[in-house]
């Protein structure tokens, strides 16, 4: 008799036995959040002139729901799903992190050695500060004291400049990469130190940076349709962005990859979530140990302000109001796209948001009511629009 019951939980029920209720099997509800995304999503893409989004819900270290809203071409004819593949800019900085921890680890780089090691002569115009306190840690968290916070990339492929030539200024306005403080004295974003670490990251394994995380962090996740490479070809497929009235941009190109390249779905990017999570199912190139560490804030020489933004090596963490810690990112830039994801390592919850309008960042709302929701606090006071 037990042998019969096992066989009908593993078989499919028959029409007959489902009309007759032989065995009942209770449906698994979906997580009522799905509905403040199916409710917030079109209200804000509509206000906010939004083209298209993709939204990713994690739950219990498992994608649970993943759709598109809206459009991914500037013609409107092309709908968003899942699979789309949308330019996520700075959440290449949380890639990054991956990508030198998985280095780090194979002793091809070293997090707390000096980088001028391996970048002679120094690329950055002469300072009163010491170049030899340089390390990846430091530019990973930054926390280094380098300057740059963005970049305003190339309409032309072609007029791409070499790593060198972006950290002594050929960046189209943006200028130079400069030191402007001693090394761990304050946090100060800088996508031109990340730029710094890429260089040391080829020069020491005599590397591409793209094939790096090709081989590192996509390939072992099975992330297909994610690359740091942004080329002609890679976009062909892609969203296309759209500026904060609504209206068509074209696409900017970056040499800046470990700061400011990644594309990406939101079935591979949650891959690389559920990845960073504690006890979950699949592949996790990255220990637990090396994920506390991109987890833990950076320490600092001096206090840190009130108001301060909190960062470890490659994820901003935040304290949710239950007192839960959330690690994430968000990017945007030029070329009219903006994302952002935030997650709950140890609880296995996360939630992540692609869209190809810079004002997407009405969406932002949708990451705090989830984080509301996980923390259970009031959304409206914690929320407010």
């Amino acid at each position: 008799m037990r042998a019969v019951l096992l066989l009908c939980l593993i078989l499919p029920l028959s029409p007959a036995q489902a009309e007759l209720g032989t065995l009942t099997v209770p449906a698994v509800a979906p997580p009522p959040f799905i509905q403040v995304i199916e409710h917030e999503v079109p209200a804000l893409m509509k206000e906010a002139r939004i083209q298209g989004a993709a939204v990713g819900l994690i739950v219990g270290g498992r994608l649970v729901y993943a759709k598109g809203f809206g459009f991914a071409d500037h013609a409107g004819k092309v709908p968003v799903t899942p699979d789309t593949v949308f330019v996520a800019a700075s959440l290449a900085k949380p890639i990054a992190s991956w990508v030198t921890m998985r280095l780090a680890e194979q002793g091809r780089v070293q997090l707390d050695k000096p980088v001028a090691d391996v970048l002679s002569p120094w690329p950055l115009a002469q300072s009163p500060f010491n170049p030899r306190l340089f390390t990846i840690r430091r530019l990973l968290s930054h926390t280094a004291g380098t300057t740059l916070g963005g970049y305003q990339g190339w309409l032309d492929y072609k007029e791409l400049p070499s790593l060198e030539e972006s950290l002594a200024g050929k960046t189209n306005g943006r200028g130079a990469v400069e030191l402007f403080a001693p090394v761990g004295v304050k946090f100060q974003y800088s996508g031109g130190g990340y730029t710094l670490m890429q260089l040391a990251i080829e020069r020491a394994t005599q590397r591409k940076y793209s094939d790096l995380a090709r081989e590192l962090v996509f390939r072992p996740l099975g992330m297909k349709h994610s690359s740091v490479l942004l080329t002609p070809e890679v976009l062909a497929g892609a969203a296309q962005g759209h500026g904060d009235d609504g209206r068509p941009v074209p696409m900017r190109y970056y040499v800046e990859q470990a700061p400011s390249t990644l594309t990406t779905t939101v079935r591979d990017f949650a891959r690389w979530m559920i990845a960073g999570m504690a006890r979950t199912a699949g592949a996790h190139p990255l220990t637990q140990a090396q994920l506390a560490q991109m987890y833990t804030p950076a320490e600092l020489s001096t206090p840190r302000a009130p108001d301060e933004a909190v960062y470890g090596l490659g994820h901003f963490i935040e304290r949710l109001g239950d007192g839960s810690t959330a690690v994430g990112h968000d990017g945007r830039n030029q070329a009219g796209f903006r994302a952002k994801f935030l997650m709950r390592p140890h609880s296995g919850d996360g939630i992540v948001f692609f869209s190809n309008s810079r004002s997407g960042l009405a969406l932002d709302r949708v990451v705090c009511l989830w984080g509301a929701d996980v923390a259970k606090v009031d959304p409206v006071t914690t929320c407010k629009k």
